[in-house]
């Protein structure tokens, strides 16, 4: 795991990359992926070798392995609630 500028609660799973992120609780990023600029509410789980940029997640969302999205600083991406993507 790599973990720069970023704040992590207890609970979180890291195998990935993660920079300039806020994760709550329960957060799962699979090896090989890279979160940046995102704020992953509780319980989200991020799949191998997936790329967020400028993400925020609501509580239980799920981004299976291989996915790519980003959103830009002035309208980040938005998962609502328990969604899978």
């Amino acid at each position: 795991a790599v973990v720069k500028n970023s704040l992590v609660a207890d609970g979180c799973m890291i195998e990935g990359q993660v920079e300039n992120s806020i994760l709550f609780r329960g957060v799962r990023i699979g090896r090989g992926s890279v979160v940046r600029n995102c704020i992953l509410l509780q319980d989200t789980f991020v799949g191998s070798d997936v790329q967020l940029g400028c993400v925020i997640t609501d509580k239980n969302v799920v981004i299976k392995d291989g996915r790519t999205l980003s959103g830009h600083e002035s309208m980040p991406f938005f998962i609502g609630k328990g969604l899978m993507v």
